[in-house]
């Protein structure tokens, strides 16, 4: 039974042998020179201003989601285009296809229309109400 793993066995110490020996051979051999210039967080050749745990605004996450979302719709889009290259009723999957399209687009049209992707958002102070 050891025998039928041998092949598994010699692939996980030659994977481990191929990551762990560059690894050594670096510790041994790079030069040891620190020095406050070196261990400095670097960006784009400029001195580092301030703390780097700082809060970002809250429309960085927001653009990261909707980039998100429209990836994974393009990413679901990969299939239905396989499918639609081999399906009897081609007419059917080409309308199913644009009824996911038309409801992702609906989406970007309502994000739009919240005003999530406008990166400086206006505050109106007209429309806010006064509560007693």
């Amino acid at each position: 039974m050891l025998q039928d793993y041998h092949a598994v066995l010699v692939f996980l110490i030659t994977g481990v042998a191929m990551v762990c020996t560059p690894l050594i051979l670096g510790l041994l051999f790079r030069p040891k020179n620190d020095y406050a210039e070196k261990t400095m967080p670097y960006e784009c050749g400029e001195d580092p201003i301030g703390d780097a745990q700082i809060r970002f605004d809250m429309r960085f996450y927001t653009t990261a989601l909707i980039f998100i979302i429209f990836e994974v719709e393009i990413a679901f889009m990969f299939p239905w285009a396989h499918v639609f290259n081999s399906a009897p009723d081609k007419l059917f999957a080409l309308g199913a296809g644009l009824i996911f399209i038309f409801i992702v687009f609906l989406g970007l049209i309502v994000d739009w229309a919240k005003g999530d992707l406008d990166w400086v958002k206006t505050f109106d102070t007209n429309k806010r109400r006064v509560q007693d």
